[in-house]
């Protein structure tokens, strides 16, 4: 199905942050003009946790806002979204971005490289998703330590990811430690997009359980999380949970009871147009 370029690279801003709005399609075509383009750019999507931690956290709102794509993952940044740009905003949640991206780009030939995870994770992830998706090209995997990485450990993982012909590096760390290490990578590895996924490594791995069909659909993924995580994901969700309850009822109350009051959407034109259209 063709999409329109006008359609494409929109975003509103959602309390400092630019979030896009686009369709799982909208978003598969957004990265693969990305990696036609080669810049070196890096991608975010935006779950509740992180949402939490860029409402007062200067540092991480600036590094998410570094990033070219912001999806909307959590169902609390889409409906911030909505109600101050009063248009809806689909939810594309990493995980399932990550499958639909490994599914559409198998006639494109896309390289993919999975860094992050605990020991043995980023392998028995890719050797899941070649299973999942035969003729798959996975130019390689990396589980970094738990520690800053020396030198030539650097080195090493820059090696190994650029002699793969890396399309599309798959950075697993968590939020918003992800974030930031995309941030401090740009521009230093020759690779055309990278995406931070976090959790996608456990549950595409079998590593830890993904939430059910039905609980996904209604973006519950939160509410999962926080009673199969453990005593300290329970906790942190539960603040999360506070916070961004008041936020949402605040943009509520201040744009969709108040009809003229809108946030509008914009396109980045000069930054991100097709090669064909240039």
């Amino acid at each position: 199905m063709e999409i329109a370029s006008e359609n494409l690279f929109r975003c509103a801003d959602v309390h400092g942050i630019c979030v896009n709005r686009s369709s799982l399609a909208q978003a598969l075509r957004e990265v693969e003009i990305l990696i036609e383009h080669r810049r070196g750019e890096y991608v975010c999507f935006f779950e509740a946790n992180l949402f939490s931690r860029a409402l007062t956290d200067r540092a991480v709102r600036e590094v998410i806002n570094g990033a070219t794509l912001v999806y909307p993952d959590g169902i609390a940044p889409a409906k911030c979204a909505s109600y101050r740009a009063k248009t809806s905003f689909p939810r594309v949640a990493g995980p399932t971005f990550l499958l639909k991206a490994c599914e559409y780009g198998l006639d494109k030939n896309w390289r993919h490289f999975f860094l992050g995870g605990a020991e043995g994770v980023a392998e028995q992830l890719a050797e899941n998703l070649k299973l999942r998706f035969p003729g798959l090209q996975i130019s390689g995997t990396y589980c970094p330590p738990f520690r800053p990485l020396t030198e030539d450990e650097e080195r090493e993982v820059k090696t190994r990811i650029e002699a793969g012909h890396t399309d599309l590096l798959w950075v697993g760390l968590g939020g918003p430690k992800q974030e930031f290490w995309m941030r401090a990578h740009q521009g230093k590895l020759d690779v055309p997009v990278m995406l931070g996924v976090g959790a996608a490594f456990d549950f595409h791995s079998g590593n830890r359980p993904w939430a059910p069909r039905i609980v996904r659909e209604f973006g519950l993924e939160w509410l999962w999380r926080m009673f199969s995580g453990g005593y300290k994901t329970l906790l942190r969700n539960l603040r999360c949970v506070a916070k961004i309850s008041f936020v949402l009822l605040s943009d509520l109350l201040c744009y969709r009871l108040i009809p003229r009051r809108k946030v509008p959407l914009r396109r980045r034109e000069s930054t991100f147009k097709s090669p064909k259209n240039q």
